[in-house]
């Protein structure tokens, strides 16, 4: 449940992942390019850390954050707080 949801609300921000890093460094192994690049495949259901920062956007975009503060907010590495046990539920 918590794979099909994290594309799900993927599939909600795409403007905003664009702008994203992803902190999985899949750039430096399958040349993704952005957060929104981990979703194009099946990568971030493997992945825990592409899918907290994916929920982590989603929620800071809920809150009106601009993509630029959920940018500061990845790099502070404020997505790592994400529970996945409990992400499928988040709206």
């Amino acid at each position: 449940p918590v794979q099909v949801r994290a594309y799900e609300v993927a599939d909600k921000i795409p403007n905003v992942l664009y702008q994203q890093p992803c902190y999985c460094h899949c750039d430096r192994s399958v040349g993704h390019t952005s957060l929104h690049s981990c979703f194009e495949s099946t990568h971030a259901a493997h992945c825990d850390a592409c899918m907290k920062e994916a929920f982590y956007a989603y929620q800071m975009t809920k809150q009106k954050k601009t993509a630029a503060q959920i940018r500061d907010g990845i790099i502070r590495g404020e997505w790592e707080k994400i529970n996945l046990e409990t992400a499928a539920s988040i709206q």
